[in-house]
């Protein structure tokens, strides 16, 4: 495997990620930029983001993975973040994926987003250039002020995994406080800024992306695809997520195991 780190971005918002290039045992088809989820999310599933990495460099595509400003491995400060600045963050991604491709043998470039990182995959795709041929987004949120009552939830739920009691019981006893953002929840600082755009998500926004002419796969649940405005186009898939995985749960913590129909989805967007 050739895997390397790439920095990228404005000097004001440097970014670090890893580039797994192609297999010289197949045909090379271009490129995928993976964009992450946030948070203990982004925490839990980097197994899983390595496993479709490899699997994709198989397939004959460079894959780019990396972190937002103020996340992971990426410098900045993590509660001056917000939403729009991650969007700014993902072009530069695509720019740097876009220049290493010109530099090889070029092909088109695909994106994956999973969870929030499938939100500002969509956001940025209508800025993008070149355009992506196909954008693949996995669970994106639909419904901020639900997705904030989950990391509460998440949290309270870790804690009383961790200190053996119910959340009430630990209440009462002066042990924890209730999460509130704001704030430190699951142990990631969240600022004004993010909370604030968090709490504006209220649908998806499909039809700017699909007017520029790139294909998207959205892959919901069933009730989140109930959620979603009427539209249609020859060149938007959707897709049921059958099976659920709380990622926010420490139990999701180094699992490698990758969604089946998220890779299928992937694979079949090669095409």
């Amino acid at each position: 495997m050739d895997i390397s780190v790439s920095s990228f971005g404005s000097p004001s918002r440097p970014c670090m990620g890893v580039l797994q290039k192609a297999s010289t045992q197949v045909a090379h088809r271009g490129a995928f930029l993976l964009c992450r989820p946030w948070g203990q999310e982004a925490t839990r599933t980097a197994a899983m983001f390595r496993v479709l990495s490899e699997r994709l460099s198989r397939q004959g595509c460079d894959v780019l993975r990396f972190d937002y400003h103020g996340t992971a491995d990426s410098p900045g400060e993590e509660q001056d973040q917000a939403l729009s600045d991650w969007v700014e963050d993902t072009l530069a991604a695509h720019a740097c994926l876009h220049a290493h491709l010109q530099a090889q043998s070029g092909g088109p470039i695909r994106w994956f987003g999973m969870g929030l990182g499938a939100n500002l995959a969509l956001r940025a795709s209508v800025r993008a250039a070149p355009l992506p041929r196909h954008v693949v987004l996995w669970e994106p949120v639909i419904d901020g002020p639900a997705y904030l009552q989950n990391l509460y939830d998440g949290h309270r739920a870790e804690l009383s995994r961790e200190f053996g009691y119910p959340w009430p019981q630990l209440l009462r006893q002066g042990r924890v406080s209730e999460p509130q953002a704001p704030g430190d929840v699951l142990g990631f600082a969240m600022g004004p800024r993010l909370v604030a755009e968090l709490t504006d998500v209220s649908e998806l926004q499909l039809a700017p992306a699909l007017r520029r002419g790139m294909t998207l796969t959205c892959a919901l649940h069933a009730e989140q695809r109930q959620a979603l405005p009427p539209i249609s186009s020859d060149h938007l898939h959707l897709h049921t997520v059958e099976t659920r995985t709380n990622w926010l749960s420490s139990q999701a913590l180094g699992t490698a195991i990758v969604p089946p129909d998220a890779l299928r989805l992937m694979l079949a967007a090669l095409d």
